[in-house]
């Protein structure tokens, strides 16, 4: 069984996409955790009216505003599958996303993390995709991204055992960091599985990670130092080094402004 997890905060009509999405399933062998982060919304009300009519299992979790990371942690101990993957509020997945994990879980070796599928671009389309070199390469993020220059976000499905091994370090005041910290540990430690097929449709939306990465990054500095503090530490080509090394001195400085005022 696979868990498809969803942390959210106010997306309660961005959530009735994704619903639609996964009772689209060619394989409905899925359980759906849902850890509310907060809302004040009616997402709470949504998730109960379907909660009786839908074909597969939905574990709703409301708690206090804290973050995606908390989110996350919160949602690896609730997870009942195998696989644990990720799909956000505001995405949906294709009609055979499950499908697929399922029939490549079954292939992959036990000591392997996960696999990485491909996403879609909602506005793009395929068109839009950057491809990986092989149908399926066993791989790390290191090589894939700094090596053969495939960069972007991707659709990961992690071993749930694996996962509940690696959560994400909080901080008091802080609500961010990046998932590049585990997913990076895990993929390197245990390797990963990258398939080149699209199982995931995203769209960027304005009040997005990447569209507000300096606020961010000023709002939690401590998670972020951490995260370049552990990406010093890969065999990483030198200018991307260097990059990390003055995004972790910038952290610092941050950090150093607040505990001034």
């Amino acid at each position: 069984m696979i868990t498809i997890f969803t942390p959210t905060y106010n997306r309660q009509k961005n959530l009735k996409i994704l619903y639609e999405s996964l009772k689209n399933q060619s394989n409905m062998d899925f359980e759906w955790v849902i850890v509310d982060d907060g809302s004040t919304d009616s997402t709470r009300e949504y998730i109960e009216e379907i909660k009786g009519k839908c074909p597969f299992n939905i574990l709703y979790k409301y708690v206090e505003n804290g973050g995606k990371m908390r989110a996350i942690n919160k949602g690896v101990t609730l997870a009942k599958g195998e696989f644990f993957f990720i799909v956000d509020s505001d995405d949906f997945i294709t009609d055979d996303a499950t499908e697929k994990i399922i029939s490549y879980g079954k292939n992959l070796p036990k000591n392997m993390g996960g696999m990485v599928f491909r996403k879609i671009n909602r506005i793009e389309g395929h068109d839009g995709e950057v491809h990986f070199p092989k149908k399926i390469m066993d791989s790390t993020p290191c090589e894939v991204v700094y090596k053969l220059g495939i960069g972007g976000d991707k659709a990961e499905v992690f071993r749930t055992e694996i996962l509940k091994k690696y959560p994400f370090n909080v901080y008091d005041g802080e609500k961010f960091i990046p998932e590049a910290l585990v997913w990076m540990a895990i993929g390197e430690k245990y390797g990963l599985r990258y398939i080149d097929e699209g199982i995931y449709y995203y769209e960027y939306l304005c009040d997005g990670y990447t569209q507000n990465f300096a606020k961010i990054l000023r709002a939690n500095p401590k998670g972020f130092r951490m995260y370049y503090k552990e990406m010093i530490r890969y065999k990483l080509p030198l200018v991307v080094k260097m990059k990390f090394i003055l995004r972790f001195i910038q952290t610092q400085f941050y950090i150093l402004l607040g505990g001034s005022r």
